[in-house]
């Protein structure tokens, strides 16, 4: 029982938890079905806004983003993520400001809705150049399943990080971003979820901090892309 518990979770966690450290083109509401009651222990993801995204990006002309015209799938996704997650959790759901309060309220109806920590970029954003301030921000929701601790010092809600070129998707989230939520809310061999993984940050971050992670993308070309950006994440020292 001893050298059990003692021996490291990750080849056997393999061979019992579905789609784990894999890319895996899927659509979220058919591949979280295989997923484990209580198995997850932490989430991290960038789901669609609902506010019809299009990307402003010159150089490279990216897809729109799936299932972005609407949130009538909000509710079900947090129920799923409700019977995923483990009774100690944290959870951190990018939004923009056009939907936080749909956001807030219904993951609140079944998370504690902890802080709403604010990624400041190091640049704006396009929009309207004469008639509105310029966004420099995106809101990340902060919730838990229970009342786990964070990892560290407390740290301010306030998160400093440079975006990234977008060359890979039209939303992608920095990897030093995720990689600082992924080691604040988890521990080496834990298993994190990201339901729209996009580029991939999440898994990138996971490799880096020895996590290992589930993940799925609906696109195709974004899987293609996310093997070449894996292979090639470094594994940080400790």
């Amino acid at each position: 029982m001893v050298e059990e518990q003692n021996r490291s979770l990750a080849q056997p966690l393999i061979d019992v938890v579905p789609f784990l450290n894999e890319i895996v083109n899927m659509d979220w509401k058919e591949a979280i079905k295989q997923v484990s009651d209580k198995s997850i222990d932490l989430v991290v993801t960038d789901p669609p806004y609902g506010m019809k995204f299009q990307s402003n990006h010159r150089k490279v002309q990216h897809k729109s983003i799936q299932n972005d015209d609407n949130l009538d799938w909000l509710e079900s996704w947090v129920v799923e993520l409700k019977r995923v997650c483990k009774e100690e959790a944290h959870l951190y759901i990018f939004c923009s400001w056009h939907n936080i309060d749909i956001f807030k309220q219904k993951v609140g109806e079944y998370f504690n809705v902890k802080n709403i920590l604010i990624w400041e970029k190091n640049n704006t954003g396009m929009g309207d150049l004469e008639g509105d301030y310029a966004p420099k921000y995106e809101m990340i929701l902060f919730c838990s399943n229970g009342i786990k601790k964070l990892n560290g010092g407390r740290d301010a809600n306030i998160l400093k990080a440079k975006r990234t070129g977008n060359e890979n998707h039209p939303t992608e989230k920095p990897v030093n971003l995720i990689s600082y939520l992924v080691e604040k809310s988890s521990n080496e061999n834990d298993i994190v979820l990201d339901t729209f993984a996009g580029s991939f940050s999440t898994a990138q971050a996971c490799k880096q901090k020895k996590r290992n992670f589930i993940c799925f993308e609906i696109e195709a070309d974004y899987c293609k892309t996310a093997k070449t950006l894996i292979d090639g994440t470094s594994l940080s020292l400790f």
